[in-house]
């Protein structure tokens, strides 16, 4: 009864410090990533339902990094506050192990990490092809208009605009001009109005002009026209001109423009894709062979047979020399053909190789999130327990380095399996081979009560190793 009440009071304080650190680890990456996609949304008036959305796909794009640095940094600082309220202390001293302290946790981590692959699989495809998605019709999306005292409005296809002020409402406008180029005509209409009111409809696929007190003046160019109406002037107490903005709206994307990106497919897609691609590769080699084969006519029985040889070069031999020019430059012009196919052909091979590489690291990667989970959790358990400091300070700076050796080795590992220097599998596993070995140590450490980041004792082993040398230096030869 008293270990279930434990095993509780453990997963209690475990939780509140994985959902705030998950929270703020969330929020930071959110502003770092928005900082990123901000150039694309500045100016174009976007609602707050779009940004919302966007923001929130971003959210869950971002949980593979979130979430293990949360429970790295959960892990330490509630084993820190153990240590350092010498709680860890009297559970040991009631002969509760290490292990059995941390049983409860590994559980809870386990199932995590479980979710997490869970997660990876099913909701990040979607919620990747979602943001993808939203952030390609946020691109394409013209910037708002925004009419400037004194400023040429050009975005408007066809049209021109300037005004010179305008109230408060910012609907209100006065001294309004309006170029007009829709005509395709080598003089532009030209609409002066002394104060207008602007406005949209058409769910703002339509810009509305209400001009009042002004002219109309248009230049015709015609030659039938142009002797008796070379320019037609017409006064307007009142007049509305629409302007069509459509392209100004946010145009909604179809989702199956990223539905085949590698990002957004699941296990069983990626699977099926990479099979596909690799036949496809496979059989694009063959058929390149067999051309260059056919080409080149090279003959394996006749390649065996000498004499072939012999009579072509004494075919050769007994041409003209303006022959035997002709023949020589239909060699080179040939070889150099054969060479700039086989480079496209490299570039080519090169490109679907990298391509399927890409799907190879995605499969992996629905896999690391899970695995790191879990090594980072017993980077993080061990190291509280031997730092025997809680809260936001030591753990937090010890948390975040190792993090970020964590993050900076899986995408050396990751770049590097992209341009083929290493395998899929050591690219996105370098992390995890890496830090595993260090958890385990870390996990021993602490089972013994090791002081390994304890100054004294460091400074006693190199007094230890000082005095050692000191005392070989004074004895004689």
């Amino acid at each position: 009864m008293r270990i279930k009440k434990l095993d509780l009071l453990i997963i209690k304080s475990f939780l509140g410090p994985l959902l705030l650190t998950f929270s703020i680890s969330e929020f930071v990456l959110l502003l770092q990533s928005l900082w990123k996609y901000l150039e694309k949304m500045i100016g174009k008036g976007l609602d707050t339902i779009i940004i919302l959305k966007l923001m929130w796909y971003i959210l869950i794009t971002l949980v593979p990094m979130a979430l293990p640095l949360a429970i790295l940094l959960a892990s330490i600082m509630v084993m820190g506050n153990f240590s350092e309220r010498s709680e860890l202390v009297a559970m040991k001293a009631a002969g509760i192990s290490l292990w059995r302290i941390l049983r409860p946790l590994i559980v809870m981590v386990s199932l995590l990490a479980v979710a997490a692959f869970f997660f990876s699989n099913n909701f990040m495809p979607q919620a990747t092809l979602n943001m993808k998605t939203v952030l390609y019709e946020v691109k394409s999306k013209k910037p708002s208009i925004s009419l400037r005292p004194g400023e040429f409005f050009s975005d408007i296809d066809g049209y021109v605009l300037r005004i010179d002020g305008k109230d408060k409402t910012e609907q209100i406008l006065y001294n309004v001009l309006i170029y007009d180029h829709t005509q395709n005509t080598p003089t532009a209409s030209l609409t002066t109005a002394k104060q207008g009111r602007m406005f949209s409809e058409d769910q703002g696929n339509t810009l509305v002009f209400v001009l009042k007190d002004g002219c109309t003046y248009d230049q015709s160019t015609t030659d039938r026209d142009f002797m008796t109406h070379p320019l037609m002037r017409i006064k307007f107490a009142s007049q509305t001109i629409r302007l069509d903005i459509s392209n100004f709206a946010l145009q909604k994307a179809d989702t199956s423009r990223y539905s085949n990106h590698y990002q957004a497919m699941n296990l069983a897609r990626l699977n099926q894709n990479i099979a596909i691609l690799t036949k496809e590769n496979r059989d694009f080699d063959m058929s390149m062979s067999k051309n260059f084969v056919n080409r080149l006519n090279l003959n394996t029985t006749a390649l065996k047979s000498s004499y072939i040889g012999k009579d072509f070069y004494s075919a050769y031999a007994s041409l003209p020399k303006e022959k035997k020019d002709a023949v020589r430059s239909a060699a080179i012009q040939e070889v150099s053909f054969i060479q700039g196919d086989l480079g496209i052909m490299a570039d080519k091979d090169a490109a679907d190789k990298e391509f399927i590489r890409r799907h190879d690291i995605e499969w992996h990667r629905k896999f690391t999130l899970s695995v790191a989970c879990i090594i980072l959790f017993f980077i993080g358990a061990p190291l509280g327990a031997i730092i025997k400091k809680g809260g936001f300070g030591m753990p937090v700076v010890l948390s975040v380095i190792a993090f970020i050796l964590y993050f900076v080795i899986g995408i050396i590992g990751e770049k590097s399996a992209v341009q083929g220097a290493w395998s899929c599998v050591l690219g996105m596993w370098s992390s995890s081979i890496v830090f595993l070995p260090i958890g385990l140590f870390l996990t021993m450490k602490a089972t013994s009560d090791s002081t390994l980041f304890n100054i004294e004792g460091w400074q006693k082993n190199f007094n230890s190793i000082k005095s050692f040398f000191s005392k070989r230096k004074e004895t004689p030869n």
